[in-house]
């Protein structure tokens, strides 16, 4: 299993910077998802990370196409209110694509379409998504056997988690706020790495 971690805008771009440099040896993708952030502070970022050796493989851009392009990152996001999987394979077909979803249905179209991975949520009760009841693993299972493309689940995943997801057949998972919210992010980021090591130990 792989993890993804989601920023969160909530810091400046140096404080970013070294959480996301400090975490990485643990870390399979990053998610930038900084919304209030320009252009200009999305590149800042980036060139920081790759300054500091941080692949840019391991870099994931979510919704700004144009970010993206510009600075040479291969893989995006694309949540459901932005730019389609159709208008962005047809414009920039050197990019990979995943599309964030919330259903059976939407997982199944977006497969369909071209989407590199999926990714699925919330799963769990999450302080991101406060008052919307958490959707469970039952449709996530369903969409575990239904769609080819790698599948990731978020939404109030801990590391206590990580087994009974990957029994269901998921690719990996997405964290925001378990690791940049914690104290201390790099503990949070290793908690989750060790928690794929023992079951990929488990395996053999």
């Amino acid at each position: 299993m792989k993890l993804m971690a989601v920023t969160n805008d909530r810091f400046k771009v140096d404080h970013l910077t070294k959480i996301m440099i400090d975490t990485e040896p643990f870390v399979d993708y990053f998610i930038i998802r900084e919304r209030t952030k320009t252009a200009n502070e999305y590149i800042e970022l980036i060139t920081a990370l790759t300054e500091a050796k941080v692949s840019k493989e391991k870099l994931i851009v979510n919704d700004r196409v144009d970010v993206a392009v510009v600075s040479n990152i291969q893989r995006v996001q694309l949540p459901g209110h932005g730019l389609s999987l159709s208008q962005v394979k047809g414009n920039f077909p050197q990019l990979l694509a995943g599309q964030s979803v919330h259903s059976a249905m939407e997982a199944e179209r977006a497969s369909y379409a071209g989407a590199d991975w999926l990714l699925y949520g919330h799963v769990f009760k999450t302080n991101c998504k406060r008052g919307v009841e958490p959707r469970g693993l039952a449709e996530l299972h369903e969409i575990s056997k239904k769609v080819t493309v790698d599948l990731y689940a978020i939404g109030g995943i801990k590391p206590e988690h990580i087994e009974m997801l990957h029994d269901i057949g998921i690719n990996g998972i997405a964290v925001m706020s378990t690791i940049f919210e914690s104290n201390d992010p790099v503990s949070a980021a290793k908690e989750f790495y060790e928690a794929f090591q023992k079951i990929e130990g488990a395996e053999f």
